[in-house]
């Protein structure tokens, strides 16, 4: 099968950004980006990250707490931070797990 040329224009940045992806997976940039464009899965990509890690929440839950000073329990200072930190990244209720705590009114 004839292969023919298609030109893409990165910046610096970017190149070596797909330089570094290509390297990981054990490929050139160019079969790297074939791969992509036919539909591969992203190999050695970075998966999406949430708006904020777990350690981050857990530190807000206990600023919190601590805020509080034993003014409520800690489920309600985590419901709190919860709708809080939601507010903040602009997650809406469609995002929010089936478990999540809905937001009350």
């Amino acid at each position: 099968m004839t292969r023919i040329e298609v030109k893409v224009s990165l910046t610096a940045e970017e190149r070596d950004h797909l330089d570094k992806q290509a390297k990981a997976v054990n490929l050139s940039r160019s079969g790297l980006i074939r791969l992509r464009a036919l539909g591969d899965p992203a190999p050695g990509g970075t998966p999406p990250q949430p708006p904020l890690t777990l350690k981050q929440y857990q530190r807000a839950v206990i600023a919190a707490l601590k805020a509080a000073q034993g003014s409520c329990s800690r489920h309600t200072v985590e419901a709190i931070t919860a709708a809080v930190l939601c507010s903040i990244h602009e997650i809406d209720d469609k995002q929010a797990s089936p478990g999540d705590p809905q937001p009350v009114g």
